[in-house]
Parts: structure tokens; sequence; C-alpha cells
């Protein structure tokens, strides 16, 4: 128990520094944009770049898991992201820059990947609640990041410290985890939800569903900061805090997802997370250049956006049987809506304006509403008796499985 306890104190410290260095990127996108002389609107690739070295991580995540175990492969992942982060914080043109950034990417893959995967193994019997509480640092790191970003800007004329903050963090966390952190145990039982197994078809709607709400997020959060400077007429120090307000949401969704998954499956959970995000995006289209109630639409998106990534992981790798290789090729999937629809979202905000920007939100929303209902449509399915399970299966009958948390 204090092996498993360590180990997630640890990698809420390593999502911490993860999540203050990517919300840093959005509201950092002017000065960066400024240094290397590039346009606004040619930073989207910065999204592109990062969300294509955590695709790229994907498929060599299960093996190398399989052979140095999810421990080693997080820290390698945390030592090239931190590296590569403060290289991008550093770089004086767009091509260093975007290599720095597709190196931070890959870094990420194996870090959200392996840090989610250890989580998963050492809770498997709570296991929504544990991935939405230790997703909650990230959003704790998100809310930081934008923060230092406008108020270093402003008094110091540094806004990169916030990649200053988080790169130096997880680095020193490296050594940490490699030395104090632990592994789950092979063959960790496959729990159910509500005694209804998650079939393992459900993996890949599950996966496209996270690759367009990946998508969502990164260009959600990264252009928050210029929408509403643009639909509100803000200066970009005070929109900057609009970054940080979704990322306080999102972090205050995953604490709720976190309580919620104690009481409810975890499919209950999705589907309540994912009709709060349909609320939210047609309040954003039915607000534009309103301040307080574009305020209050990204408020709402960020709370509903808290527990779908770890909820949907959660799901995903329930129905893969804690197979590395399986989860590892489904978010490898997720993580590519990032390749995509930020710099779609950029351009929509560059060339449209406001409106178009979050016709884009709200398309997404419903799309992965859609794909929710469809991938858990047998949730009020009875349980199966002991007679149509798998072998290895008919041990947990009796008594019956606890909910997936």
């Amino acid at each position: 128990m204090l092996i498993s306890t360590r180990t997630l104190a640890l990698v809420c410290g390593v999502f911490l520094a993860a999540g203050t260095m990517l919300s840093s990127m959005g509201p950092i996108l002017p000065a960066l944009a400024a240094r290397t002389g590039a346009s606004l609107a040619t930073m989207s690739g910065i999204f592109t770049a990062l969300s294509g070295g955590v695709v790229l991580a994907q498929p060599g995540f299960g093996p190398a898991s399989d052979r140095l175990g999810l421990r080693t492969v997080l820290a390698a992942g945390m030592a090239l992201m931190g590296v590569a982060m403060l290289a991008a914080s550093m770089a004086v043109g767009i091509v260093a820059l975007l290599a720095s950034a597709f190196l931070a990417g890959l870094g990420f893959g194996w870090v959200i990947a392996a840090g989610n995967m250890l989580v998963a193994g050492m809770f498997a019997t709570h296991r929504a609640t544990a991935l939405n509480g230790v997703n909650i640092f990230f959003g704790i790191g998100a809310i930081i990041g934008p923060a230092v970003v406008g108020q270093a800007g402003a008094r110091l004329g540094l806004p990169q410290a916030a990649l200053w903050l988080g790169g130096g963090l997880m680095l020193a966390l490296t050594p940490m985890l490699l030395w104090l952190a632990g592994s789950p145990a092979p063959g960790q039982p496959n729990p159910e939800v509500a005694g209804v197994p998650i079939p393992q078809a459900a993996i890949w709607p599950l996966g496209l569903l996270l690759l367009i709400y990946t998508g969502a997020e990164i260009g959600f959060a990264g252009w928050v900061t210029v929408y509403m400077a643009q639909s509100a007429g803000l200066a970009v120090a005070d929109a900057a805090l609009a970054a940080s307000a979704f990322w306080l949401a999102l972090t205050g969704g995953r604490i709720l997802g976190a309580a919620l998954g104690m009481r409810m499956t975890a499919r209950a959970l999705l589907l309540l997370a994912l009709f709060g995000l349909l609320s939210g995006a047609g309040m954003l289209a039915l607000s534009v250049g309103n301040y307080w109630p574009s305020l209050a639409s990204v408020l709402l998106i960020g709370l509903a956006c808290g527990p779908v990534f770890p909820t949907t992981l959660a799901l995903i790798t329930a129905a893969a049987r804690s197979g590395n290789r399986a989860a590892g090729m489904a978010l490898g999937l997720g993580n590519s809506g990032g390749l995509v629809l930020p710099a779609l979202m950029g351009l929509a905000l560059a060339r449209y304006g406001p409106p178009t920007m979050a016709g884009v939100i709200l398309a997404c929303a419903l799309a992965m509403l859609a794909l929710g209902a469809f991938a858990l449509r047998g949730a009020t399915a009875p349980p199966r008796s002991s007679a149509h399970m798998e072998p290895g299966e008919a041990g947990r009958a009796n008594p019956p499985t606890p909910p997936l948390a």
C-alpha cells in the first residue's frame, strides 16, 4: 500500500509538471512568434509537432513497456520532455522551435501512456477514480502555466518562465521516480462496470472519441486566449486568465469525477461529462462577443472536460484486459487528434473569426457524445452468469466484481 501511494504521489508530480508546460504553450504563442519572426497562424505548427510526437511515441510504447517496464518508460519520457521543453524556451528559429516541440511530444507520449497505465495497474479496483485523481494534478499545473506566463511576462518580460518551471520539476522527479516508484503486479484482474464487462470492440470507438477530445482540448486550451482577446477585445495578458479559468474548471471537473466515480459507473460518468460538454459548447456558440457569457461557457466546457480523458482511458484499459499494447495503440489513435484539430481551430480563428471556432467546438462535442453512446450502448445489459464467463473469470463471479470506479 505504501509503494502504491508513493507511486501515485510521484506520478501526480509528473503530471503537475507536464500540465504547467503544455498549458503555457498557448499563452506564450505571441512571444514565441515575436522571437522566431513567424506569424501567429504559423505557430499552429507547434501543436501539430507536439501531437505528432505523441502519436509516433505510441507504437513503441507497448513493446518498450513489456521489455523495460512502465516505470523505466515513464522516466525516459520525463527526461526527454523536460529537456525538449527547456530547449523550446530558448529557440530563436521556427525550425528549432518545431523540432523541440516534436521531441517534447515524443516524451509526453510516453509520460501520458506510462503514467496512466502505471496508476491504472496499481489501482485496478477503482481505476476511474484513481485516474481522475492523478489527472487532477495535470489540471493544477495547467492552471499554474498560463498564470506564470501572464505574470512573468508582464513583470519580468520572461513568459518562458513557465517552461523553465515545469521542465525543471520534470527533470528533478526523474531519478526519484526510478528510485522510489513501484510497478504493478502482473496479471491484474479485469474490473467490470456494474457487473458488465467492457467489450473489446469498444476500444476503437473509445479511441476515436479520445482522438476528437484530445484535439478539441489542446486546440481550445491553446487558442482560448486569442479567442477571448479577439471576441471580447481584451489585452492578451487579461485574456490569458481565461485559459487559467478553463484549466481551473477542468481540474474541478476531475475532482468531481473522482468523487462521482465512487458512486456511479464509469459509463454513466463519461456520458454525463459528454452531455455537459455539449451544453457548454452550445452556450459558447450563442455567446460570441459577450465576455461574461463566453467566460461562463469556458468554465462549463472545462468542468465537463475534466472527467472525459481519465474515464475514457479507464474504460479502454478495462476493455483491453490491461494489455499495454492495445491500450497504447488506442491512446495513439486518441492523441492523433492533436495533429489536425488545433491547427484547424487556429485557421478558423485567424481567417473566419471567433464564431467559426465556436462552431468547430460544437461539432466536436456532438461527435463525442454520439461516439460515447455508440461505444457504451450495452450499459444496461445484465451481468453474465458464470457459464458465459471467459476462463479465469468464474472465480470472480461471487461475490460480484465491484464497479469500476
